[in-house]
């Protein structure tokens, strides 16, 4: 049932992306995302303590590795949100922003994949 969830913010991701020349769409598309990404993390801790129990039954390799991308991703929604904020103030960071996009997609996308490896009862 996670990875559905994590699944579904990662394709409205992607839409999100598509719109990217249409700010009006793009923006809160995406601020959605975090929030809906910030969220699962909150809810995976709150009602199933997620990070302790990943760190005491996931392969210490694996969880590294998920840890990684999730972190990454993080920053990446930080590097978005300040990047994009300037944008639409008319400064030239599009350069940033695009470079961010890149890896932020790529540790996403790790994240769903790593997600798979890592035992969160349901």
């Amino acid at each position: 049932m996670v990875q559905l969830y994590v699944g579904f913010v990662l394709v409205l991701i992607f839409v999100g992306v598509s719109f990217k020349r249409k700010p009006k769409i793009h923006v809160p598309i995406m601020i959605s995302c975090l929030v809906l990404d910030l969220s699962a993390v909150l809810y995976l801790e709150i009602t199933r303590n997620a990070v302790m129990e990943a760190i005491e039954h996931a392969p210490e390799f694996l969880m590294q590795i998920h840890l990684v991308f999730a972190v990454t991703t993080l920053v990446g929604y930080g590097v978005a949100a300040t990047t994009g904020t300037l944008l639409l103030k008319g400064k030239r960071v599009r350069h940033i922003h695009k470079t961010n996009a890149v890896i932020f997609l790529l540790a996403r996308i790790g994240v769903f994949i790593t997600s798979f490896w890592v035992p969160v009862s349901i």
